[in-house]
Order: structure tokens, then C-alpha cells, then sequence
């Protein structure tokens, strides 16, 4: 069986390793001239980390920082809201979260391909299938003939569009602005401050170096990535913030309007099925948007392997899938809009309440997400095999 991915991100190249492991012959087709991931911190929590374990990446990407000890969301005065255990986390499902730079998650995983199976430099145009194959049409003039295409080409690729036709996005009425910096010297506290209508989160990465991120409700299609704008929406929250704004370079900071679509029924038609963004676009505010396509990787090529036909290792997939996705993608909008509030009343009760909340209800609520394994043994055997 030979496998056509569309896109070379995150979500592709993890699903042309697992394809691989399941005996399934993979070809990466992204559009930009070089193999790069643009942006900041990728979050990769227990969930995806116990995947990569089956794909022989786990260990890997634990040497790069896997996070201990606490995590917390705070006010903007620094006066702790509520408190995670990252310990208990590595106690319980023997991983927790690594956050590291996307570049580096994605250098790593290209480590794992064979160089002729990336294909850079081919937009594609759309697609053609029948009943004994499908065709990927590129904007080179170059066709190419598979058993099964995979489109993993994010939240406004051309393989959804061809298959459930051109939809706008929906925005989720705030910006993001996104940073790696060095802040020498400083204790840095991990975890996310709320204040009304504006967020910014702290994620050390090891060393000197700071994953931060900030968020802000505004119209789309702004372009302001400056420290000198940021500085003024956070001026007077706690330390390490204007600190580690005022470190960072203006090339440095990454300016994204936050998207994200309602869940789809079903992601696949014929031999064609959908991937990671492509398929459930979901806001960050649960950090499962790499998460969930590693997840989706892996349950693919397993759900291929162990079916008689293409078709039917699609439906076996989507079953998987769809469901779990959906909800988190909800979920991940609910806590989008939750700290977004701008109310300060509303804002009052919702810190008192979340302050209230037992931490054990708290963390329980995420282990669905986190302590989510996708593989059966039988089935992690498999991929451990090739």
C-alpha cells in the first residue's frame, strides 16, 4: 500500500513515520521549498509523548525537557488561582508535558524519514480517485498515484476543501502574540496569568530559554507584533512578564489571530481521509493541537494495518477519532472564551470559582485528555516491530 501526505508538517511527518512502522509505504508532499516549522513552543503532553514512544521517539523528545514540579493559572498580580502537579502526572502515566521549540519537534521527527520520501516544493492542486487508487495533482504539473491520500495540509488545506467544500475558519475573537526568548538569571514560573480580555502564559524550556505567549480580544487581521505594543496591554502584571517582553526581539514575535472550525461528522470520502489541523482544528488552549495529530497519526496507520481495504481502515479510523477530537476541540474553546472574560465582575467570580475547585476535580477533569493512551498492546507491538 503506498500512502500520498499532503503536508509536511508536525501531523504529516509523524503520520509517514507510523504508516511506515505499519507497513505502509509513505510520501510527504509539502509546498514550501525547504522543511521548516515557523513559531515558538509546541506543547507535548503525556498523551502525545506515550505515542511517540510507540513510534521509538518518545525517549527523545524526554531528553529535550520533559517539565516537573508545578504549574499553576494566576491573576495578573501573580496571586495563585489554581495549581497543577506535573510530578504526579510523570508518576501516573510516566510523562507529563515537554514544551519545546516547534522547529526542533520538527527537525526531530524528519531525523525518522528517509530523505526520498520528502518532497518539497509541491502545492497541491487538488485530487482524483476511483475505486482502484487515487491521484495527487500538484501545482509543478507533477502527478502522483497512491492507495490512500492523507491531508494534512491544516486549518484551510486543499484536501478538506475538495472534499467538504471552501468554508471560512471561525474566529475566536482574540490575537495571539508568541515568543522563544532568554531571560538570564530569573526564576520563571510555569503556567498562564488571567487578566480581562488578555492572557500570557510562561513556559520555561531549558537553559536561558522562555517559550511565552500572550493573547489579547480584537478584531482579525491586525498586524502589530511589537514589544512596544505588548509592554502597554501588560504593564503592571507581575514579574517575569514586562521582563520577559522587554528581552525579546520584534523579528522574534509571532503574531496569529486564533481560528478554529466545528467538528466535522466524518473526515474521510473514498480513499481520502484528513489529518490533525486539516481534519479538527482546535484553539491552544489546551495544547492538543500537536497532540491530537500524533494521536491521529498512530491510530491511522494501525486502523489501516489491521483492515482488509482502504475504505475500511478510514471508517475504523474515523471511529477512533472523531469523537474524542470533537470534544476537545470544544473544550478547548470553552476555556478560550472562559479566559477571555472582560467583564470584571464576571471576571471576580470566575477566579473565586476556578479557586474554589478541589485540585484533585481540577486535574481529573484533564485526564481524559492527558492520560489518553491510543494504542492497544497488541497494537503498540506492531509499530514497535519495523
Amino acid at each position: 500500500m503506498k500512502a500520498i501526505i499532503v503536508g509536511g508538517g508536525i501531523g504529516g511527518l509523524t503520520a509517514a513515520i507510523a504508516l511506515g512502522r505499519a507497513g505502509v509505504e509513505a510520501q510527504v508532499f509539502e509546498r514550501a521549498p525547504e522543511l521548516r516549522e515557523v513559531g515558538a513552543g509546541v506543547s507535548l503532553w503525556a498523551n502525545a509523548i506515550i505515542s511517540l514512544d510507540a513510534l521509538g521517539v518518545g525517549d527523545a523528545i524526554r531528553r529535550l525537557g520533559l517539565m516537573g514540579g508545578e504549574g499553576g493559572v494566576r491573576k495578573s498580580t501573580g496571586a495563585l488561582i489554581t495549581s497543577t502537579s506535573y510530578d504526579r502526572l510523570v508518576k501516573q502515566y510516566g510523562a507529563a508535558i515537554v514544551v519545546i521549540h516547534r522547529a526542533e519537534l520538527h527537525a526531530l521527527l524528519a531525523e525518522h524519514l528517509q530523505p526520498h520520501q520528502l518532497h518539497l516544493g509541491h502545492d497541491c492542486v487538488g485530487f482524483k480517485q476511483d475505486a482502484t487508487g487515487v491521484q495527487a495533482q500538484f501545482a509543478n504539473g507533477n502527478v502522483v498515484e497512491g492507495d490512500v491520500l492523507i491531508g494534512a495540509d491544516g486549518i484551510r488545506g486543499v484536501i478538506r476543501s475538495q472534499l467538504f467544500g471552501a468554508s471560512a475558519p471561525l474566529y475566536c475573537g482574540y490575537t495571539a502574540w508568541r515568543c522563544v526568548t532568554n531571560l538570564k538569571g530569573r526564576e520563571v514560573p510555569s503556567g498562564e496569568s488571567w487578566g480581562k480580555g488578555c492572557r500570557f502564559g510562561i513556559v520555561p524550556l531549558g537553559g536561558d530559554r522562555v517559550y511565552w505567549y500572550a493573547t489579547h480580544n480584537e478584531p482579525a487581521g491586525g498586524s502589530d507584533a511589537t514589544k512596544e505594543v505588548l509592554l502597554k496591554l501588560f504593564r503592571g502584571w507581575h514579574a517575569p512578564i514586562e521582563a520577559l517582553i522587554s528581552a525579546s526581539e520584534d523579528r522574534s514575535i509571532i503574531r496569529n489571530d486564533i481560528y478554529d472550525r466545528d467538528p466535522l461528522p466524518h473526515w474521510s470520502v473514498g480513499r481520502a481521509t484528513l489529518l490533525g489541523d486539516s481534519a479538527h482544528p482546535m484553539s491552544p488552549n489546551l495544547g492538543q493541537g500537536a497532540c491530537q495529530a500524533i494521536e491521529d497519526a498512530v491510530e491511522l496507520a494501525v486502523s489501516l494495518k489491521n483492515s482488509d481495504s482502504v475504505e475500511a481502515g478510514l471508517t475504523a479510523y474515523e471511529r477512533r477519532r472523531i469523537e474524542r477530537t470533537g470534544k476537545i476541540v470544544l473544550q478547548a474553546r470553552r476555556i478560550g472564551q472562559l479566559g477571555q472574560w472582560e467583564n470584571p465582575a464576571a471576571c471576580m467570580l470566575r477566579d473565586f470559582l476556578l479557586k474554589m475547585t478541589p485540585r484533585s476535580v481540577s486535574e481529573n477533569q484533564l485526564e481524559w485528555v492527558v492520560g489518553y493512551d491510543p494504542l492497544s498492546a497488541e497494537e503498540r507491538a506492531v509499530l514497535s516491530k519495523a
